[in-house]
């Protein structure tokens, strides 16, 4: 066996050794044997960072949890059905900048088990078992490789199926032949892992995938799973080549059977990627694109509304998902076209264009399309016109007589138009164009107050 502790200390941070030895310690203690497993194992043979924790437990994984939170603290959330816990902590700042978007870092505890299935693609049948059933019930061979960190055997590799090995020739294997009948999921994780590490699908794999795609498994399977593992594979590093891979593998009928990539999808992907480099080093934003979001936005490009819509029913999005995919879909070629218009064109006139599209939008309209006009606008937009901010407020409108009502808005908008184009550098310069707004108003859109 191979002893995988020195490779463990000159990967994982201090306190993540430590917290692993501890996590040991107790185990120990409580008579129970715990490996490490899953990802965390397979990037360390990799020499890739990852610190998700997924510990195996020979033993009561939800006794094993609740020592180990209070030892180490965090809250820890049992799944009694499953017999797993998962205790969640702050991102602690000694594994560095945080890669996670809810801040948080976990532990995943499993008790060892093994999974039947009473039907293809059903949700399994749990029952607890040894390290090897639980290994076997995983996707794929490189997924199910496991250390020992028990104080006797810490550190020593455990590879019952060939892991390594397949690691070594860079293919993703599965473990048995019904594997994509039992969970058609692992299809897409397939072409998530083969892309993400430049590997092959191994030539028995690819047949068992393209089986279960002719049986027409995903039909079978929830599709919030589908969805799930969509969302996965769009928030790789670099999704396009899983994405035409996918469609490859004649995966894209079951998002929609219409759904085609057309040989301008990657120069589309590619550009996408350009302008969140950009926009991540220009931009100062509060909240942080949604990168996976604007990969979908993309995907779906030649669908029409009513196909889209269907997508949208069909998968479980968030209201803010499906309000962003909607609104882009509805007004992104249009946007698109009046910003490509090669006439000088004023700052307030691109402002009116783009005020009321999320930033996601923007840059899927920047991405759909090589032309230098519509890239320089949206870009100017992000960076200055989207930042102008008037000097007067509603009290000065107020100062001038005018009753407080919706005609502050109007007479805002308006000021802003003509600062948007450079023509009221200063406060002075926006009170004397609100005057002039005044005097020309109609009457009944804008109350001013009588003096007694």
């Amino acid at each position: 066996m191979l002893d995988m502790s020195a490779k463990m200390d000159t990967t994982f941070p201090k306190k993540l050794k430590q917290l692993i030895k501890l996590a040991a310690r107790e185990a120990d203690t409580l008579d129970m044997r715990v490996f490490l497993v899953g990802g965390v194992v397979r990037d360390l043979l990799l020499g890739r960072q990852n610190y998700d924790l997924d510990l195996v437990v020979e033993g009561d994984a939800m006794r094993f949890g609740k020592v180990l939170a209070d030892k180490v603290g965090g809250k820890l959330v049992i799944h009694r059905k499953f017999g797993t816990a998962t205790l969640v902590q702050k991102w602690p700042a000694w594994l560095g900048p945080c890669v996670t978007s809810d801040n948080k870092f976990k532990i995943d505890i499993a008790t060892a088990r093994k999974e039947t299935y009473r039907k293809p693609a059903a949700l399994p049948t749990v029952e607890f078992s040894s390290l090897q059933n639980d290994l076997y019930r995983r996707d794929f061979t490189i997924n199910a490789i496991a250390i020992d960190i028990n104080r006797v055997r810490f550190g020593l590799l455990i590879d019952f199926f060939g892991g390594r090995r397949d690691l070594k020739n860079r293919v993703i294997r599965v473990l048995h032949d019904k594997s994509f009948i039992d969970d058609p999921t692992r299809i897409f994780r397939a072409v998530r892992f083969e892309q993400r590490f430049g590997f092959t699908i191994e030539k028995h794999t690819e047949y068992l995938i393209m089986h279960a795609v002719k049986q027409e498994m995903f039909r079978r399977t929830e599709n919030q799973r589908i969805r799930n593992e969509l969302v996965l594979l769009l928030k790789e590093k670099d999704p396009v080549k899983a994405v035409l891979r996918m469609q490859q593998l004649h995966e894209m009928r079951f998002i929609h059977p219409e759904l085609v990539l057309g040989n301008s999808t990657k120069g589309t992907f590619k550009r996408l990627k350009k302008h969140l480099e950009w926009y991540n080093r220009s931009v100062a934003s509060k909240s942080p694109l949604n990168g996976w979001l604007m990969n979908l936005m993309i995907m779906l490009e030649k669908l029409t509304e009513r196909q889209t819509d269907e997508v949208l029913e069909k998968f479980v999005f968030t209201r803010k998902e499906k309000e962003t995919l909607k609104a882009y879909k509805q007004r992104g070629g249009r946007v698109s076209g009046n910003l490509s218009l090669s006439r000088k064109m004023r700052p307030s006139e691109v402002f009116c264009f783009l005020k009321d599209l999320s930033h996601e939008e923007m840059l899927c309209i920047m991405s759909r399309t090589t032309s230098v006009a519509i890239e320089r606008r949206v870009r100017k937009f992000l960076t200055k016109y989207n930042k102008t901010k008037l000097h007067i407020k509603g009290h000065d409108i107020q100062a001038e007589g005018v009753t407080p009502g919706p005609g502050y808005g109007k007479v805002l908008w308006q000021v802003l138009r003509e600062k948007l184009d450079g023509k009221l550098p200063q406060k002075k310069d926006e009170i004397r164009y609100l005057r002039k707004i005044l005097s020309r108003e109609n009457p009944q859109k804008i109350k001013r107050k009588k003096h007694v």
